[in-house]
């Protein structure tokens, strides 16, 4: 593969083909080899990506396909002389191809010994080899996703309702490398009339674009009027129709009509290459027209390696270790090309250790530290840049939902604002740095910093400030003390295998802002550690889960702003926290052997956000009150909890927990939740029983004013549900018959989301009427804040409901009444699981049943269902029914689409 990092000078026969293209990296055109090929007549864009015919199996169809396989056959050797001539070597693929093409031609050659049958198979046979047809022949070319790509531009060259092609990746990865085999290979195959080719670079002008065109063009543009140039370029451009131009190389948009570029007319087609996927489709390029490039495979990368390196024997030793180093390369085509040159000839075991040890310091060649900066250079905010610093800092592979809150805990974000414009600025900074390839997205809402962009971000940091980073190095101790300089600023040693700080260690460190060290081992700090760092404003300790006590010269931190302990679960002492007052995040969670908050937690007035989830905390009643200030507050699994405690929390935007005692729960719904200081983020739990177990690890701040409340085993006596409660689940209550104690509010909210799971005695949705004892105790009570549910009130409950689900409640027998029914005008989806009793799903229902937006109805081992409904479904989706383990069912109702 050729080098993504070198720039030639491309020169351009004018009297053949003209090429137009704008972008970064390598392009290399032998155009004098080129211009003494003899062309093939022009077969046009369907001989070069297939024929859409299908296959009917008919003498005629094998001839047709032995002709177009007899054209691909010579574009194939075509490009072997042109091989020969550059003195390069074909892919082992393409011999295969050419040899088993021969014997199906023999097979094929006496069509009239062939029986129907057999010239199906033929057929099919013919047709399968054409598919298999070796896109890049050259060996140079690595990696099946460049084969993929290749294929890709040519079924997109060949649409007419393409205008625009993006090649899009980050710096390095061969973007220029795809668009220069491109420019070539339409050139070669006269796909099109005419291609031209400018590199457009971040510092271009349009007055200068404009004569770099009109150059390729052999056109003269005259006067320095842009409008007028344009005019003259637009109709220069007319004239050589079926013509593609390739913009390498773009940084920020360009106005390809201000430009005089002219797109859907004449057969013009534009590619353009760029390292910020917004470019791309700035410029009117659609999603899927949109060529991600990314990098090599590690097999790949080894190929690649091998055929820059020479194919040359290693000694097995040395070929571990080359390895190893062509690994840290994470598969990006420049930074292997530059590595097999800078090594070539190097056998000798020390040269490949020293090279592998530079990378692990997290030294790079200047040559691709220039390519990769380049992206950085670009991003046109501060904080964008200190935002990607930080990224190198932290564990590669997170959520993009952690990266934010890591992104928060820095300090780095204007916090005099909400916590949900903070959280929002995080999303918008992380598409930002994705766009400008910085931040790679992979699995589901994942993302990771590539290693050689986590070198260069630790070059830059390097560059401006003390630092030590050592991420992921296996390191068993921390850094010599003499690494631990009076200048140092910032410290990473996460993700290693760090068991101890040997006692005594006493770094004098008075700069030093930064100390991460997560996700160890580290089973015990001295006391000494921390009393040289008194600037420290972020201390992350998260995930070492054999520490077992912080030193009391933590205490003495008090310029500390967020201090992170979560997953330490073997902690159990915290020293006294009171003399911390810059504290604005303390995260103690999922430290299981923690059962009290720390002492002086009353005294954080600065502290926003709080989370002592998944510990068996006891919550003294004069902590929480005094905490004021607080935006996020975590307290699930935490017992003692009163509303009392929560009603001076103005700022709180994000709250979870649990209640117990149902006065206590609807206090605090009716003094807080119900006001208009309440949290508008929340996700409450109640239930009764002290030993009742929950495993729900839902993420807050993932999604602003999401409002939740589950309701485990309790009483069946009513309980108020807040005014803007979106999602209820009502989770293993054995005590409830009926749903009337959770839906018997004043005013019912505008639900969105009920979910029933476990509930082992109801019998039905509601009593009806019969007298169960939530009704029962609210005709007694007469209180203001209950009603019992009758015909009307009913409706009410569900008329915003877009999504129902029951599952494991085994007495129920029928699901919805025709009342109810008509009330479900919004819902969505129906989900019915595991219910041993269930026999109708819309009861007494007439004979057609109308839920307008249901696109979902999931009916999962209900062995004594017999009817859904009695006739008709009016729906939204033909295939919303879905039926799974019903054996009683005999007759499924006709679907209808409103």
């Amino acid at each position: 593969m050729m080098d993504p990092g070198n720039s030639i000078n491309h020169q351009i026969n004018t009297q053949s083909t003209t090429f137009l293209a704008v972008g970064e990296g390598a392009h290399q055109i032998n155009d004098n080899i080129e211009d003494s090929i003899p062309y093939q007549t022009n077969e046009g864009l369907e001989g070069i990506v297939g024929s859409e015919h299908g296959v009917s199996g008919s003498s005629n169809d094998i001839g047709g396909l032995i002709r177009h396989l007899n054209q691909l056959e010579e574009d194939i050797k075509d490009q072997l002389r042109l091989l020969g001539l550059r003195g390069k070597k074909p892919k082992a693929t393409v011999d295969h191809w050419l040899n088993v093409l021969e014997g199906l031609k023999r097979r094929a050659g006496d069509k009239s010994q062939l029986g129907s049958s057999q010239i199906q198979i033929m057929t099919e046979e013919l047709e399968q080899h054409k598919a298999n047809m070796p896109v890049v022949v050259s060996n140079e070319f690595v990696g099946e996703g460049f084969k993929e790509n290749v294929r890709k531009i040519w079924e997109l060259l060949r649409d007419d309702k393409v205008f625009i092609i993006g090649i899009h990746g980050m710096g390095g990865v061969g973007k220029t490398f795809l668009a220069t085999y491109m420019e070539n290979e339409i050139k070669r195959k006269k796909a099109f009339n005419h291609v031209l080719w400018v590199t457009v670079s971040h510092d271009f002008a349009i007055f200068k674009l404009q004569q770099q065109i009109a150059e390729r063009m052999g056109v003269k543009l005259y006067g320095d009027d842009e409008r007028t140039r344009a005019t003259i370029l637009a109709s220069e451009l007319a004239k050589i129709e079926n013509s593609v131009l390739i913009l390498d190389d773009v940084w920020r948009y360009i106005d390809l009509e201000k430009m005089g570029i002219p797109l859907k007319m004449n057969g013009i087609k534009l590619i353009v290459t760029s390292r910020l996927k917004h470019v791309c489709q700035q410029m009117d390029c659609q999603p899927n027209d949109i060529i991600p490039m990314n990098c090599l495979l590690y097999w790949e990368g080894w190929e690649l390696f091998l055929l820059k390196f020479g194919h040359h024997e290693f000694p097995p030793e040395v070929e571990e270790i080359a390895k190893s180093v062509i690994n840290k390369c994470n598969g990006l085509p420049l930074a292997i090309n530059v590595m097999a040159r800078t090594m070539k000839g190097k056998y000798d075991i020390h040269w490949w250790k020293h090279a592998f040890n530079k990378l692990i310091n997290l030294e790079m060649e200047e040559e691709i530290l220039t390519v990769l900066k380049r992206s950085y250079d670009y991003l046109t905010e501060n904080v964008l840049q200190e935002c990607f610093l930080h990224s190198a800092l932290v564990p590669t592979d997170v959520s993009k939902s952690d990266w934010v809150i890591k992104v928060v805990e820095s300090g780095m974000l204007n916090e005099k604002r909400s916590l949900e414009e903070l959280i929002d600025e995080g999303f918008v900074i992380i598409d930002e740095l994705m766009q400008h390839s910085l931040l790679l997205e992979y699995g589901f809402e994942r993302i990771r910093m590539h290693y050689p962009v986590r070198n260069m971000a630790c070059h830059i940091l390097n560059e401006s400030r003390s630092c030590i980073v050592k991420c992921w190095q296996k390191l068993i101790k921390i850094p010599d003390i003499r690494e631990w300089t009076d200048d140092l600023e910032i410290v990473s040693l996460a993700c290693n295998h760090i068991k101890e700080i040997v006692e005594g260690t006493s770094p004098e460190c008075p700069r030093l802002s930064t100390l991460i060290l997560s996700s160890n081992y580290i089973s015990h700090i001295p006391e000494s550690f921390f009393i040289g760092m008194n600037a420290l404003t972020l201390l992350d300790l998260s995930f070492n889960r054999t520490l077992t006590s912080l030193p009391n010269s933590l205490s003495n931190l008090k310029s500390l702003i967020s201090l992170l302990l979560k997953g330490c679960s073997e902690l159990k002492y915290i020293p006294p926290l009171g003399e911390l007052q810059e504290l604005s995040k303390l995260d103690i969670s999922y430290c299981y052997s923690i059962h009290k908050v720390p002492l002086g937690l009353e005294n954080l007035i600065n502290l926003k956000w709080l989370d002592l989830s998944e510990n068996r905390i006891t919550l003294p009643g004069d902590v929480l009150s005094c905490l004021t200030n607080m935006q996020y507050l975590d307290v699930r699994h935490c017992s003692n909890l009163k509303a009392e405690d929560m009603k001076w929390m103005s700022m709180l935007e994000c709250f979870a927990g649990h209640f117990r005692g149902r006065n206590n729960y609807n206090n605090y719904v009716r003094q807080t939740l119900n006001k208009d200081y309440g949290p508008k983020t929340y996700f409450i739990l109640f239930f009764e029983d002290e030993d009742y177990e929950y495993d729900y690890h839902y993420i807050m701040y993932k999604e602003f004013n999401r409002r939740r409340l589950y309701i485990g085993d309790c009483t069946e006596l009513p309980y108020l549900l807040p005014r803007d409660l979106v999602d209820l689940r009502v989770h293993y209550n054995d005590k409830w018959e009926y749903l009337c104690a959770a839906l018997s509010s004043e005013k019912p909210p505008p639900l969105k989301t009920i979910e029933i799971d476990n509930c082992k005695k109801l019998k039905r949705l509601f009593c009806l009427g019969n007298g169960c004892s939530t009704c029962t105790f609210i005709q007694s009570q007469h209180t203001a804040d209950f009603r019992i549910l009758k015909h009307q009130t009913r409706m009410e409950v569900f008329r915003h409901l877009t999504h129902f689900e029951i599952h494991g409640c085994d007495k129920i027998e029928m699901l919805l009444t025709p009342e109810l029914v008509s009330s479900l005008r919004q819902l969505e989806s129906i989900e019915v699981r595991f219910c041993e009793s269930m026999k109708e799903i819309f009861g007494d229902s007439p004979l057609q049943v109308k839920l307008p937006n249901l696109t979902e109805l999931n009916l999962w081992h209900l062995p004594q269902l017999h009817i859904v409904c009695k006739q008709v479904l009016l729906c939204a989706s033909q295939n919303a029914l879905f039926i799974l383990d019903c054996p009683n069912l005999k007759e499924r109702p006709t679907i209808v689409v409103q």
